[in-house]
C-alpha cells in the first residue's frame, strides 16, 4: 500500500470516524458512508493535507480512497520540480 493511500486511510478514519479502512480501500465511497456534502468536506480535508487541488469531477471518476490516492500521488508528482538534467 502506498504511503499517500495509508494517509487517506488514516484521514478518513479520523474524518469519518471509522474503523479500519485498509481493508476497504475498492470500496465506492458511497459504501463507506459518504453522501456528496461529507465527500466535498473530505476532499477539503485531502486538499489541506496534501496541499493540492482536487478537481471534484476527477476524484469521482474513481470513488475510492485507492483512485482518490493515485489522483493525489499523480497531482503531487505535478507539482514535483524537475530533476536536474546530468551533465
Amino acid at each position: 500500500m502506498s504511503s499517500t493511500l495509508d494517509e487517506l486511510c488514516t484521514l478518513a478514519q479520523r474524518e469519518l470516524g471509522a474503523e479500519a479502512l485498509n481493508d476497504k480501500v475498492e470500496t465506492p465511497f458511497a459504501e463507506l458512508g459518504l453522501d456528496s456534502l461529507g465527500l466535498v468536506d473530505f476532499m477539503f480535508t485531502v486538499e489541506d493535507h496534501f496541499h493540492v487541488n482536487i478537481e471534484h469531477d476527477r476524484a469521482l471518476q474513481n470513488p475510492t480512497l485507492a483512485g482518490l490516492a493515485a489522483l493525489v500521488d499523480e497531482l503531487l508528482a505535478a507539482k514535483a520540480p524537475p530533476l536536474a538534467a546530468a551533465a
